[in-house]
């Protein structure tokens, strides 16, 4: 049976306090602390359990435009509030609560981009304090900090020419790990993968080899085009996994196009599904906690809902029109 689309989603409009084009909003893991940034190169953090304007701080963050934000799982980084953030400088920063109401920046690589840093993801906690950020001079840099406190390490390589657009880490938990807990998923539980966006219309895949110590690309994804055209991405996620049969990546571009991919593990292809094909262009996407829902928002501030149904075909099951 199709789901039913809700007749009247309940929204709630929260104030962020920032001036100019808001950029990007997230909240953290616990579901207490949101974050917005802006054109102004400021970042906002708002208390969202006490709701008071007079708890929300105001950090200036960057020279120029802050344009996306992310919070680190607590057990990646001692239990300490953190949150990283990219910026129009090319720099990236992280950011640590040290009291309440009080943050101060703890590491900050002004050098990694050449162009302005643009897309930013932190790996699952189980693999460490790991950061991936990606360039609009088609660099990713992979930023790590050992358990024992030392520096901060980078590795950097070319990831797509004309600019990074989207990096999205690999859950810990390889797909199908739950239902075939055999010796050859145990061994692909943990690979430290991700994927990444650019202007070329491709989407890459990513694997860090241990034998040669540099990440390598596994699979290149090429869709997004219009007219035989390669179409710019501007957003890519991949999707939670608790161990279930498939693992997930949704992906939208300027063909106004939302594909949804899926692998059955890591050794095999992808394959894609069309789920959106609008008159709009698609702006972001985004993956429920355990991935059984994707959001996907548009230029005109709709959004929308989708799920898959036992047939293997997405449904939309909400939407919002501004």
């Amino acid at each position: 049976r199709a789901p039913v689309m809700a007749e009247h989603p309940q929204k709630q409009v929260i104030q962020t306090g920032q001036e100019g084009c808001v950029h990007d909003v997230q909240v953290d893991a616990n579901g207490k602390y949101l974050a917005s940034c802006s054109s102004f190169g400021k970042v906002a953090i708002r208390d969202l359990k006490s709701g008071d304007d007079k708890d929300q701080v105001v950090i200036r963050a960057h020279d120029g435009g802050v344009w996306q934000l992310a919070w680190a799982h607590p057990r990646a980084v001692g239990n300490v509030n953190t949150l990283a953030t990219c910026g129009e400088d090319g720099k990236v920063a992280v950011w640590h609560e040290t009291a309440p109401k009080q943050w101060e920046m703890q590491h900050t690589s002004p050098h990694v981009h050449e162009g302005g840093a643009v897309a930013l993801g932190w790996a699952p906690f189980e693999q460490g304090c790991i950061l991936a950020c990606g360039g609009a001079d088609g660099v990713v840099a992979v930023l790590s900090k050992p358990a024992d406190g030392t520096k901060w390490a980078a590795a950097t390589f070319l990831a797509h020419r004309g600019g990074v657009t989207g990096v999205s880490w690999a859950p810990f938990l390889c797909s199908g790990s739950l239902i075939r807990p055999d010796a050859t998923m145990n061994a692909l539980t943990g690979l430290k993968r991700f994927v990444t966006g650019g202007c070329d219309g491709q989407l890459r895949v990513w694997r860090y080899s241990a034998n040669a110590a540099r990440w390598e690309p596994t699979h290149c994804l090429s869709q997004h085009s219009c007219n035989g055209v390669p179409r710019a991405i501007r957003d890519v996620q991949w999707a939670g996994n608790c161990g279930l049969p498939f693992d997930y990546i949704a992906s939208c571009a300027d063909d106004k196009q939302v594909l949804v991919w899926r692998q059955e593990r890591p050794d095999k292809d992808w394959k894609h599904k069309v789920v959106v094909n609008s008159d709009v262009t698609p702006c972001r996407v985004s993956w429920s906690h355990v991935g059984s829902m994707l959001a996907v928002s548009f230029e005109d501030h709709a959004v929308s809902l989708w799920r898959e149904d036992p047939h293997a075909e997405w449904r939309m099951v909400s939407r919002v029109n501004q």
